[in-house]
C-alpha cells in the first residue's frame, strides 16, 4: 500500500529503549511501526496497568483525519473481537496518541510468513473475524481495510481486528479527495472506492475471503488474476473450501455471501470432514443417522482450558448413546428399574433426534477495592514545617497489603502529599483568643450587698479577676490547642469486599435441579475481566459485564477467579402415539428425565384405586 507523501514529526518518537512520560503513561519498549502509527510498550503511571500505546507519526490532514476515526469508533464499539481503545488524547511533544490494552498477540501477517495455517487453526481465526464483521455491519460502519495486517491472534487463538481508519460510517469525514491508489491493498475487492457513497458489506467480505484463500494456500493470488489457482491444488481436502472462497471473492458484488456469518458457517460445512476426523473419540459412522453432535461454544473459544478428561468422558459417552439403538436399549433398562415406568419404553417410542452436548455453570467470585469519595479534615499541627511531597491520586494512594479474596472491615487512609498547614480559622494563628467570660478584661463585675449603719441594705458592685483567664484576659485557643496552625489533609474510606456472581448456559426444558446436582468442576483458576476470550461466550460476557458494573462508583475489582462446572446432556426427540416427546438423559451416570408418556399412567391409576380402596377397608375395619 502505496502511502500519500506525508511530513513526518520532528521529534515525535523517543529512541527505542529509553523510557519517556506522556501525561499519564510511561512510553518503553517499541514493539513496531504501521501505516499511520508507532506502537510502544507502556504502563499507565498511576494504575500500573500495562498498555500499548499508539503514536500518529504523520501530521497530514488525512492521516490525523483517519487516526481520529478509528480512536472515535473503536471507543463507541464494544466486541469481544475488536480491538478496544481505552484512552486517546494530545500530548505537546509526541502529538496524538490512541491506548489500547496489552495483548499476548502477534498480527496476522507474522503467522503467515511462516507459512500457511493449518484449516481448522483458519476457521476458528475466520469464524471470529466473521463475527465482529456481522457487528461492525449492524452498527452501520464498513471497514474497508480488512488484511494480516490489521489482524492479530493470540498463542490460545483468539483473535482481534484492529484499525478503522478506512472506516465508512455516518460520522467518517470524507475522503472523496483520496487518490483510492494510495490505500487500496491486494485484498480489497475491486470495486472498493473510497468516493462510493454507499459501500456494502459486500466490500468486507470479498477482503475476509482473500484473507482466507492467503491463510489457507500460504500466498495471495496474482493481482489481475481472473481465476486464483484452485486451493484444491495445494490440499485435495479443501476442494469443498474452495467453493466457498470462490463465492466470496466473485467479481460481482450481488454473488457473494450476503454476510461474514453466512459465508462462515458455509466453510465450517466445508471443513465438516476435518472436524470430525479431529475429534478421534467418535466414530459418527457407527451412529444413528439422526444423532448430532453439539460442540459448546465455551468448548470451541476456550476448549484448552477445560479439563480434557471430561472432555474425553463427555465425548466418548455422546458417541456410546448416538450408536443405532443404544437408547432403545437404555430406555428399556430404565423401564425395567422402576415399577411405575412405562414397560419396553424402547421398543414402542420413534426417536426423531439425537442430540448431545455438554451444558456449563459458571460462578464468578469477584473481590472489590472500595475507596470513598475524599473527604476533608482538620487537626492540631505540631510539626516542624518539613514538605509533604506531592499529591498522590486517589486509587494511587498506597493501602495495606491483603490476601486475595479475604474482606477487610472499612478503615480510613490518609491521602500521601494531600496535607497543608493552614492557620487556625479560630484564633487565626494568634494561639490565644480573648477571653469569652471576661471578654478579654480580665475581671468580671460582681455584685453583694452591703448594710447600712441604719439597717438598710444597698448593693455595691465591684470587680475581680475572671476565674477562666485567671486576670490575663486571654485564653488559650482550644482549636489548635495554642498552636496557633492546623494540619489539613485528604482521607477516604478503604475497605475490600468480595461478591460471587452465578450464570449458566440455556438450560430452556431441563431438569436445573438434577442439572446442578450432576456437574463437576471442569475448570478453576484467576482470570482477567477483560479478557477478550471469556467475552466471546455470551454467559460470562454477560457474566463479566455484571462483575465490572456491581462494585459501584467507588469500587474497583482487584481479583476474580472463575469456576466452570460442566455436566453432559443427550436429548431425544421422539414419537409417541403420533405426539412429539422430549426426553433428556442426564450426567455419566445416565439419569432420564422426562414427561408422562414415561410413564405407565394405566398402572399408576390401578395402583392408586387399590391403595384407596385398602384405606377404605382399614377404616371399616378400625370402625367396627
Amino acid at each position: 500500500m502505496a502511502p500519500s507523501p506525508t511530513r513526518m514529526r520532528p521529534n515525535g518518537t523517543p529512541p527505542a529503549g529509553a523510557a519517556h512520560d506522556l501525561l499519564h503513561y510511561r512510553l518503553s519498549e517499541r514493539l513496531g511501526q504501521e501505516e499511520l502509527v508507532t506502537v510502544y510498550r507502556a504502563t499507565h503511571l498511576t494504575l500500573d496497568r500495562p498498555v500499548q500505546i499508539r503514536v500518529l507519526r504523520r501530521t497530514d490532514w488525512i492521516s490525523v483525519s483517519r487516526f481520529q476515526l478509528a480512536g472515535k469508533l473503536a471507543a463507541r464499539l464494544s466486541h469481544a473481537n475488536l480491538l478496544p481503545v481505552i484512552d486517546a488524547g494530545h500530548d505537546e511533544r509526541y502529538g496524538d496518541y490512541i491506548v489500547t490494552p496489552q495483548l499476548d498477540a502477534r498480527p496476522l501477517t507474522e503467522l503467515l510468513a511462516e507459512g500457511p495455517l493449518e484449516p481448522l487453526v483458519v476457521l476458528r481465526i475466520v469464524a471470529q473475524l466473521g463475527a465482529v464483521l456481522d457487528y461492525l455491519h449492524s452498527q452501520g460502519i464498513i471497514h474497508r481495510d480488512v488484511q494480516p495486517a490489521n489482524i492479530y491472534v493470540t498463542p490460545q487463538g483468539t483473535a482481534y481486528l484492529s484499525n478503522l481508519s478506512l472506516a465508512a460510517a455516518p460520522e467518517a469525514p470524507d475522503f472523496s479527495g483520496i487518490e483510492d491508489a494510495d490505500y487500496l491493498t491486494a485484498y480489497a475487492p475491486p470495486e472498493q472506492s473510497l468516493t462510493d457513497g454507499q459501500p456494502s458489506p459486500a466490500l468486507d467480505v470479498y477482503a475476509l475471503g482473500m484473507v482466507l484463500y492467503h491463510a489457507l494456500s500460504g500466498a495471495l493470488p496474482p493481482r489481475g488474476t481472473a481465476e486464483p489457482p484452485t486451493l484444491a491444488e495445494r490440499n485435495a481436502e479443501l476442494a469443498a473450501v474452495d467453493r466457498v472462497v470462490r463465492r466470496m471473492i466473485a467479481i460481482p458484488p450481488a454473488q457473494r455471501y450476503p454476510s461474514a456469518g453466512q459465508a462462515v458457517a458455509a466453510l465450517r460445512q466445508a471443513l465438516r470432514q476435518q472436524l470430525d476426523a479431529a475429534t478421534s473419540d467418535m466414530e459418527e459412522g457407527h451412529w444413528e443417522a439422526s444423532a448430532e453432535w453439539l460442540e459448546n461454544p465455551l468448548e470451541t473459544i476456550a476448549g484448552d482450558v477445560i479439563e480434557s478428561e471430561f472432555l474425553t468422558q463427555s465425548r466418548a459417552r455422546a458417541d456410546t448413546l448416538h450408536r443405532v439403538d443404544a437408547i432403545r436399549r437404555l430406555l428399556d433398562r430404565w423401564s425395567r428399574a422402576g415399577l411405575m415406568r412405562r414397560p419396553l419404553l424402547g421398543q414402542i417410542i420413534q426417536p426423531e433426534q439425537i442430540v448431545s452436548y455438554n451444558v456449563y455453570t459458571y460462578e464468578l467470585r469477584v473481590q472489590y477495592e472500595v475507596r470513598g469519595q475524599p473527604t476533608t479534615r482538620q487537626s492540631v499541627y505540631r510539626g516542624s514545617g518539613e514538605p509533604f511531597g506531592r499529591e498522590f491520586e486517589r486509587w494511587a494512594a498506597p493501602v495495606p497489603d491483603a490476601e486475595p479474596f479475604i474482606d477487610v472491615t472499612p478503615e480510613v487512609i490518609v491521602i500521601p502529599g494531600s496535607q497543608q498547614v493552614i492557620s487556625c480559622p479560630e484564633c487565626r494563628g494568634a494561639q490565644r483568643l480573648p477571653c469569652k467570660m471576661c471578654a478579654g478584661k480580665g475581671t468580671i463585675p460582681r455584685t453583694r450587698s452591703v448594710n447600712e449603719s441604719d439597717g438598710s441594705a444597698r448593693e455595691e458592685t465591684f470587680h475581680e479577676n475572671c476565674p477562666t483567664c485567671r486576670g490575663y484576659g486571654r485564653q488559650d485557643c482550644v482549636r489548635c490547642e495554642a498552636t496557633g496552625q492546623l494540619l489539613e489533609e485528604k482521607t477516604f474510606i478503604w475497605s475490600r469486599r468480595g461478591t460471587i456472581y452465578f450464570e449458566e448456559d440455556d438450560i430452556s426444558g431441563l431438569d436445573r435441579k438434577i442439572l446442578i446436582k450432576k456437574a463437576q468442576e471442569v475448570y478453576r483458576s484467576p482470570i482477567e475481566l477483560r479478557d477478550g476470550r471469556w467475552l466471546q461466550i455470551a454467559p460470562l460476557k454477560a457474566l463479566m459485564e455484571a462483575a465490572l458494573a456491581g462494585g459501584g462508583e467507588d469500587a474497583r475489582p482487584i481479583a476474580a477467579e472463575l469456576v466452570v462446572r460442566g455436566v453432559p446432556v443427550t436429548e431425544v426427540d421422539y414419537r409417541y402415539r403420533d405426539r412429539p416427546h422430549t426426553l433428556a438423559v442426564i450426567g455419566f451416570d445416565n439419569t432420564v428425565r422426562g414427561d408422562a408418556a414415561l410413564y405407565d399412567l394405566e398402572r399408576i391409576l390401578l395402583y392408586a384405586v387399590i391403595l384407596v380402596m385398602a384405606i377404605l377397608l382399614a377404616a371399616l375395619i378400625f370402625l367396627r
